[in-house]
C-alpha cells in the first residue's frame, strides 16, 4: 500500500513546491520557532551550527547550513579519500559485470547511473554509497583535490532514499535525478553523484548555475570552461533537504579504510586510500 501511495504522489511537483515554501522569508520569530521544532524532532546538533538562527531568513538557509569548520578536519594523509558528506555509509563494494550493489539482494546498472560515456572509466571498479538523513549537514565537498572538466545531468524521478525506498524501488538510483561530476587528478578519476529525491527542492552546485527539478526529460554532458581546481574538502554543492551520494572509482584505484554499512561518517573523515 506505501509503495502504491507512492508511485500515485507528483513526487516531483510536491519536491518543487517544498523548494518554494523552503525559500520563502518569514519573520525571524516565527522561522527560529519552526527550525528550533525540526531540530528537536530529528536531533539536529545545534552547537556544530556556525550562523545563529537569528540571522537566517528562509528555512533553505538552515537547510544548507554552514558549520563551525574546526569540526570538520579534513584528512591530509597522502593518497587518503575522505568522506565528502555527513552521513551513513549505505553500500559499498566491486561494480562487477557493470552491476552495483543497492541493497541486499537489488543491484542497480552503472550504466543506467551514469551514461555509457562515464560507465566506460569506472568498469569493474568501486563503489561507496552514503545517504544522508534529514538531520544531516546537507553540503557536498571534494572527496580528493583534482580538476572537474564537465559533469553529466540526468533529470528523472524523486523517489525517497530512505530505507524504505532502497529496499522496495528497484533501480532507484538510476531512476532519480542525478548529476555525476567527474574528479581528475594523480589519481585518475573518481566520480561523486548527487542524486535527488522526494522533498530534494534543488540540488545546487559550485560550479554551474544549472537548474534541477526543472520538469523537462533531460540528460545532459556540459563542459566546465574554465575547468574549476578544487582541493580536498572545497565545498563543490549542495542539497536542499535530503538525499544520498555515490563515489566511484577506477578498477583498483581504491582501497577502503574500516568501515561497514550502517557506520555514521564526517565531512573529511578517512574512508579509504588510492593506490599509486
Amino acid at each position: 500500500m506505501r509503495y502504491l501511495l507512492l508511485r500515485l504522489l507528483p513526487k516531483n511537483l510536491l519536491s518543487r513546491l517544498a523548494g518554494i515554501l523552503a525559500d520563502l522569508t518569514l519573520p525571524a520569530p516565527i522561522l527560529s520557532s519552526l527550525i528550533q521544532v525540526y531540530c528537536q524532532f530529528y536531533n539536529v546538533k545545534q552547537h556544530e551550527i556556525k550562523t545563529p538562527f537569528g540571522s537566517m531568513r528562509t528555512f533553505n538557509d538552515f537547510f544548507t547550513r554552514e558549520l563551525r569548520p574546526e569540526l570538520r578536519p579534513i584528512d591530509q594523509t597522502p593518497g587518503s579519500v575522505v568522506s565528502p558528506v555527513d552521513g551513513t555509509i549505505a553500500e559499498f563494494g566491486k561494480i562487477e559485470q557493470g552491476l552495483l550493489v543497492q541493497t541486499k539482494g537489488i543491484l542497480y546498472s552503472l550504466n543506467d547511473l551514469v551514461g555509457d560515456k562515464n560507465a566506460a572509466v569506472f568498469k569493474d571498479g568501486y563503489f561507496v554509497t552514503i545517504y544522508l538523513s534529514p538531520a544531516d549537514y546537507h553540503r557536498i565537498h571534494l572527496p580528493v583535490s583534482g580538476k572537474v572538466k564537465y559533469f553529466s545531468y540526468f533529470s528523472g524521478n524523486l523517489w525517497p532514499v530512505n530505507r524504505f525506498g532502497v529496499k522496495q524501488i528497484g533501480g532507484l538510483f538510476s531512476l532519480n535525478e542525478r548529476i555525476v561530476t567527474p574528479i581528475t587528478g594523480d589519481h585518475g578519476t573518481i566520480a561523486l553523484v548527487k542524486v535527488g529525491a522526494t522533498i530534494v527542492g534543488k540540488i545546487k552546485l559550485d560550479y554551474s548555475e544549472l537548474s534541477t527539478n526543472n520538469k523537462q526529460p533531460t540528460q545532459l554532458d556540459l563542459p566546465i570552461i574554465p575547468e574549476k581546481v578544487y582541493r580536498k574538502g572545497d565545498e563543490i554543492g549542495r542539497f536542499q533537504l535530503g538525499s544520498t551520494v555515490i563515489l566511484l572509482f577506477e578498477k583498483d584505484k581504491f582501497n577502503p579504510a574500516d568501515i561497514l554499512p550502517g557506520d555514521y561518517v564526517k565531512v573529511g573523515q578517512k574512508i579509504g586510500i588510492l593506490n599509486s
